[in-house]
């Protein structure tokens, strides 16, 4: 069943897809705080509109399923971050934009899908928890854009900087954005990267 899924999803990826949104870091593992409360991903507009992702549906291959009830703007060049738990209080120090309800992220693997209100394939992840994706702990792995964002080789351990309560992560930001540059432009080059790879 679950390989037939898995097949079914991959043939989808042909589908053009209608909004610019791509899936750029997870937190799937947090140590600072129980994964209930600590799990989070992040979602990046690489379009020249901002998108309003009300009704949209986010879910993987076995039973996890949500639906954005809200309207989730993500500006150009920005970011929103999903997360089990919107208390930075209790999240490990998360600003989150809208949180989940029946969806969990596994340490081993598992996949982040994302459909628009048209039933649209917007994006999608199929991470392993290696050898070919990064398996962290107490960190966020993160798109290098490198190429397609659903390959692990260009997926990393984020080992630098470190937010709220300690774990490793950059949640809605990225700080390798040059000084000066706005995120609007930074889009554009990082878009230009992506595309020439």
């Amino acid at each position: 069943m679950r390989l037939t899924a898995i097949v079914l999803i991959l043939a989808i990826c042909a589908v053009p897809v209608s909004a610019a949104l791509i899936i750029t870091e997870v937190m799937q593992n947090p140590d600072a705080v129980y994964d209930a409360d600590g799990e989070w991903f992040e979602v990046y507009n690489t379009g020249p509109d901002a998108v309003d992702m009300f009704n949209y549906r986010i879910f993987d291959i076995d039973f996890d399923d949500f639906s954005v009830t809200e309207h989730i703007v993500v500006p150009v060049g920005g970011f929103v971050i999903f997360g089990r738990n919107a208390n930075p209080g209790e999240n490990g120090g998360v600003t989150v934009d809208y949180e989940w309800s029946n969806f969990i992220l596994a340490n081993g693997d598992d996949e982040i899908v994302i459909y628009d209100e048209l039933n649209q394939l917007i994006d999608q992840i199929m991470y392993d928890g290696g050898p070919n994706w990064p398996d962290p702990n107490g960190a966020s792995m993160f798109y290098d854009w490198g190429g397609d964002n659903n390959a692990g080789a260009y997926w990393h351990v984020e080992a630098q900087h470190t937010f709220g309560l300690g774990d490793f992560g950059t949640p809605g930001y990225d700080p390798r954005m040059p000084s000066g540059v706005d995120g609007e432009t930074w889009s554009s080059i990082k878009a230009l990267y992506r595309n020439a790879s």
